[in-house]
């Protein structure tokens, strides 16, 4: 797919803006005019939602939104919205509502929930710039804003482990800083470019430039917890509260795909990338993290480490995609972004409701629990059998693309590993249901009666159990459609 045409608009600076300025507006009121904040938080991710949105119809008829700021000379600030753009910030701008409304619900009538969404607000504003941005020192300064403004959200509960585990992400933010700033410079003194929009700034490999594509890889991978880089996030997942894990998971992991999107794809180009063979680093790193997540995940009681090791394993399969360079695999690895995101927040959503209501981080604590919240853990389980890959749930689609993608690169044993991480999924997630719903004996009757769930905290979790499966239901699968738009622009 061609984009032609361009749109100068200052929408997409606006869409970043409003949460930015929304931290700093519910700083005021929180000082000034209590009943001001609600009204603002809202305002900070609606309006971003229907500015997306008004952008869809131009950019998936090939228009292009454009914006260049005159800040940072001599190459500015650039926003630009392709068809990438446009389906990595529909995501995102839908979650970040959804991720603030549950935690108003999380952190309702707590006075230490308050400073928590400054930082949060900061994140999502991040994540906007990243997606939006239009040329790679600008989506290094929204990386770094995103990255920085996390660092507080997990060590938020002020605990030791929170403590350390902030530590470590704060140190490893640092690297992946340093890493990326060499990375572009190395970029921009070889090209003289570092715009998106090109097909490859780069027209052969070189010693220097495997440097830099080196360099790219420890960067993003860092924030997309790719193996071995993956060693902060079991520790701040486990730590952090639960909006803090879930905002990780559904949106910076996927900055980190999306830096690579663009390294792959609008620094280097295909042609390099085949030439040079520096896409296999990706795709044996992914096939590694898609194994070593899943058999770690076996070994975790806390849930949301589990869920953290889970992760690892299926941001392997996104980058699986990305490195076999073909197209159905980018179609898999796209639609796996959409996939992950509605299966992974909703379980993580479902560790926070069962938190807050029972204090219970434990899996081995959590037997009969379907009992007392069985809308909760009918959630679970949804997102659990959709992370296994079972029709008609999103993940079966995405890993469909995939098997697809590994037999047009002419690499269909690859296939088994896809089946294998599968069965592991299912070995990890479906015990925590039966227990859930069966292993309830030995529970008092005081321990078996419903507990009274607070509306905002659980409609966001059954509208995410409803989205890990609505698209394919139907004969025309939205995103689905978009994925295959975002590969025709490459491919």
């Amino acid at each position: 797919m061609s984009q032609s045409g361009i749109i100068i608009s200052i929408i997409p600076a606006l869409i970043v803006l409003f949460p930015l300025l929304g931290s700093g507006g519910l700083m005021l009121a929180d000082r000034y005019r209590p009943e001001w904040r609600n009204p603002i938080l809202l305002v900070s991710v609606v309006l971003p939602l229907f500015l997306a949105g008004a952008m869809y119809p131009a950019v998936s008829a090939g228009r292009i939104y454009y914006l260049f700021l005159n800040i940072l000379p001599p190459l500015g600030l650039e926003f630009r919205v392709d068809i990438l753009s446009a389906y990595i910030i529909l995501i995102f701008v839908f979650f970040s509502l959804i991720i603030v409304s549950y935690t108003v619900g999380y952190y309702r009538d707590k006075e230490e929930g308050r400073k928590f969404f400054y930082f949060l607000l900061l994140v999502i504003g991040g994540c906007f710039g990243v997606a939006l941005s239009g040329n790679m020192l600008t989506l290094f300064f929204f990386f770094e804003l995103m990255s920085l403004s996390f660092f507080p959200l997990v060590a938020y509960k002020s605990t030791p482990e929170g403590y350390a585990a902030g530590l470590k992400f704060f140190f490893m933010t640092i690297i992946a800083g340093v890493a990326l700033f060499w990375a572009v410079a190395i970029i921009y003194n070889t090209t003289g470019s570092l715009s998106f929009g090109t097909g490859g700034l780069v027209s052969a490999g070189s010693p220097i430039l495997l440097v830099a594509f080196v360099c790219f890889l420890i960067a993003f991978g860092i924030k997309a917890a790719m193996i071995p880089l993956h060693i902060w996030m079991p520790d701040a997942y486990a730590a952090s509260p639960t909006p803090a894990a879930t905002i990780s998971s559904v949106m910076m992991l996927k900055t980190g795909v999306l830096g690579l999107y663009r390294v792959f794809h609008d620094i280097y180009g295909l042609s390099v990338l085949q030439e040079t063979g520096w896409n296999n680093i990706v795709l044996v790193l992914a096939i590694i993290s898609m194994i070593y997540g899943s058999i770690n995940a076996f070994a975790q009681d806390d849930l949301n480490r589990r869920l953290a090791y889970s992760g690892i394993a299926q941001v392997g399969y996104i980058l699986f995609g990305l490195g076999l360079l073909t197209e159905q695999a980018f179609v898999g690895s796209a639609y796996h972004i959409m996939a992950h995101a509605f299966m992974k927040g909703c379980l993580f959503l479902c560790a926070g409701v069962i938190y807050v209501n029972t204090g219970k981080t434990k899996i081995s604590e959590m037997k009969g629990i379907g009992l007392q919240m069985p809308v909760t853990m009918t959630a679970f389980t949804i997102a659990g059998v959709s992370a296994v890959g079972i029709p008609p749930f999103n993940i079966f689609v995405s890993k469909w693309h995939l098997g697809l993608g590994a037999i047009e690169a002419g690499m269909p044993a690859l296939i088994l590993v896809l089946l294998l991480s599968s069965i592991l999924n299912a070995s990890y997630y479906f015990p925590i249901s039966i227990n859930a719903f069966l292993g309830c004996r030995e529970l008092k009757n005081i321990e078996r009666q419903r507990i009274r769930l607070q509306p905002l905290r659980i409609i966001p979790v059954i509208l995410l159990a409803v989205g890990a499966f609505a698209f394919t239901i139907f004969p025309n699968n939205w995103p689905l459609d978009l994925a295959r738009m975002v590969a025709r622009l490459y491919f």
